[in-house]
Formats: structure tokens, sequence, C-alpha cells
């Protein structure tokens, strides 16, 4: 009999140990107090020079800048690092409408907001971040019109704290006609990664390699390795602008073809020949060859390399990325090549993105063969995305995409 009292009892006291915690559980939720006299209460979710995000029950994700911030009641730990490259954590707090931060040991520090290079959740610093989207194009047609067209693009990014590696591969063909009528109008391939590290400040240095692929410009493979420096001119949750210049080194290899000489401006096709003047089955270009044709068939140099890049966080779901790179010969300036990447993606759902992107790759002075000196490319299609894949992708040191990630 005492025994089923004391079993009554202790459970009657988890009981109140249980309900006791329940009750008080929405004490140890995050509030924020704004200036206006209302409050929310939920969980941050995220922190940046702009303001917080907070997670409510009631009202769903909450975006709340500082200005309109009066107090913060949370246990979270803000990670603030400043424009001259110090770094300071601890919990967030307003005094006097100004953000402080109560560090472990007791110690307060006031932040200055518009002196703030980055301002984030130290949870979300904690460990390195990664996305990676894959995205497809097809067009097939068949009867009176023989053609297919296929592009593919995979891209994959990992953020760290102070560091980025990103990776991409993309590949491109088209045809006419089927059987031995069938002639290529397009066939390319690239590849490549970047590495940028954060090192004072705004100031990031990087390196990189790529390698390309495109016989119809006949250049049976171009890789390249450089690295450099490069300063974040703007850099918030939503918006994304650099400037970088640096050095690599291009070893081109081209193969033993030459373009058909030709006057005219009509878009109809220009097979591709041999050095014996014979059409080279299954290519065919489009456009007119420059008046200057080089006869080498590989060059080796230096290049000097100098970009930029542009990313924009549209909405929760869309984002838009821009690069422009310039490679000027270093002993030969007016021997150089541009690179522009524009790309516009939308994710659909957790998994679903749809993409469209426009490349144009330019030459001055083609090293061989006389190859049409400008290639333009736009494609459109869907694609699954991994990861945190719908905070954009990577294309390569010619077209550095940045993470627009909201931590």
């Amino acid at each position: 009999m005492e025994n089923n009292q004391g079993s009554t009892q202790l459970m009657r006291a988890l009981l109140f140990v249980a309900l006791g915690f329940c009750s008080v559980r929405p004490a140890f939720a995050d509030r924020i107090a704004l200036t206006n006299g209302d409050a929310v209460t939920g969980t941050i979710a995220a922190a940046s020079r702009n303001g917080l995000t907070l997670d409510s029950e009631l009202l769903g994700r909450v975006n709340v800048k500082w200005a309109s911030v009066t107090t913060v009641t949370t246990g979270s730990l803000i990670h603030v690092t400043e424009a001259a490259g110090k770094s300071v954590e601890g919990v967030p707090a307003m005094v006097q409408g100004r953000l402080v931060l109560r560090q472990t040991n007791g110690a307060t520090v006031t932040i200055d907001l518009d002196s703030v290079r980055d301002l984030a959740l130290a949870t979300a610093l904690a460990a390195p971040t990664w996305s990676a989207s894959i995205n497809a194009g097809v067009d097939v047609s068949r009867g009176n019109a023989e053609t297919a067209t296929v592009s593919t693009a995979g891209a994959a990014t990992r953020v760290g704290r102070a560091d980025r590696l990103g990776m991409f591969g993309t590949y491109l063909f088209s045809s006419v006609g089927s059987g031995a009528d069938a002639v290529t109008t397009a066939r390319a391939s690239r590849g490549g990664m970047r590495y940028d590290h954060d090192v004072l400040g705004r100031l990031f240095a990087f390196g990189f390699g790529d390698i390309e692929n495109d016989p119809l410009q006949l250049l049976d493979l171009r890789t390249v390795v450089g690295g450099g420096a490069g300063a974040h001119v703007v850099k918030t949750d939503a918006v994304q602008f650099n400037v970088f210049g640096g050095l690599s080194y291009a070893n081109d290899s081209y193969a033993a073809g030459t373009t058909t000489p030709s006057t005219s401006t009509s878009p109809t096709p220009t097979p591709v020949t041999n050095p014996a003047g014979k059409v080279v089955p299954g290519l065919s270009r489009g456009g007119s060859p420059p008046p200057v044709v080089r006869t080498s068939l590989s060059r080796r140099l230096g290049e000097f390399v100098v970009g930029q890049d542009f990313s924009r966080q549209l909405s929760d779901n869309v984002n838009l990325t821009e690069g422009l790179a310039v490679y000027p010969a270093i002993g030969d300036p007016q021997d150089y090549r541009v690179s522009f990447d524009l790309s516009l993606s939308a994710q659909i759902n957790g998994w679903l993105q749809w993409n469209v992107s426009v490349a144009d790759r330019y030459l001055k002075i083609p090293p061989a063969g006389g190859a049409v000196q400008n290639d333009t490319f736009i494609s459109t299609g869907l694609g699954v995305t991994f990861g945190n894949g719908a905070n954009g992708g990577y294309t390569g040191a010619d077209a550095r995409r940045t993470s627009s990630a909201r931590r």
C-alpha cells in the first residue's frame, strides 16, 4: 500500500514538474519590442546589418529593422565583424537606440552598425553551408525541321565563416539535320573551381582554375590557373558587389583547321575546313570570320585579370547574378578575351528551380583558324537543387557568383 502511495506521489511530482516546465517555457522564447509599442515573440532565425528575422508561431516569419527595435530579449549569440576586420560575439541588446553585445565574460561592446562589415547569428556561422544545383534544357524537333539542342549546367558552393569554395561545369550541344546530313552548330564544355578567403576588412584573396573546350572555335583545350585579390564594395544579406584583379597563366591548344574565307554578311553557317581545304564533316560555324587569321595552333601566355561581380536577392526565391572579367595578355594588351555572364534563377519549391542564363565570350584576336570572335549563348530550363541550392551558384573565375544565403 505504501509502495502504491509512493508511486502515486512520484507520478504527481513528475507531472507537476512537467506542467511547470511547460508553463515557463514561453519565458525562454525570444522577444523583440518595437518602437510603436508592439512586441513580437518567437525564435530568432537570422540576423544581419539590416535587422533581425524572427519565426513567430502566430505571425510566421517577421523581418524587423534595427531602427524599429527598442529592446531584445534572447539567449542567442550574435557574431559581428567590423570593417577593420575585428570580430566580436555576444548576446544582443538595445541601449538608447544602439546595438550592444554582452560577451560571455560579462563585458559589453557597443556596435556602430555603419562600421559593420558582416553580422550573423553565431550558430549560423558555426559550420559551413553548401548549395548545389543541376539545370538542363532540351529542344528537339522532327519532321520538316530536324534540330536538337541540349544544354546542361551544374554548380556547387561551400560557404564558410571567412572563405568560399565554388565549382561548376557546363555543356552545350546543338545540331541541325539527321544521319549523314547532320551538322553540329554548337558544341562546347567548360568547368572549373575557385577559392576565396577574406584576409583583412573588405579585402579577400582568391585562386582559381578553369578548363574549356570549343571545337567550333577550333579550341581543343584551354587551361587557365591564376589568383589575385579583391574587395567587397557592397556586402549585405540581399546585395553583394565585388571588384577583383590578379594574374593568370593560360595554355591554349587549337586544332589544325581554319574557316573558309567569306566576305558575306549572311548568317548562313560557314563550314570548317582542314589545312588541305576539305570541309570537316559535322561542323558548321555561323557569323563572319575576322580579317586577320593567325596560323599558330597553340599559345602559352600570362594574362592580367580585371573584373567585377554582382549578386542581388530580389526576393526569398529569386536571385540575380552577373559577372564580367577581362583578360588582356601581359605581353600584348591588344590580345585579350572577355567573359560576361548573367543569370536569373527562381526557386519553384524546395528542390525545383527555373533558370535563365546569358553568356558571352569574346576573343579580340583569335590565335588560330580565323574563328568568329564573339560567341553568345542564351538558355533557359529547369533544375534540381540540393542543400541551400536556392541561393545561387558559381560559374568560375570569369563570372564569380556570390552567396546570398540568408543565415
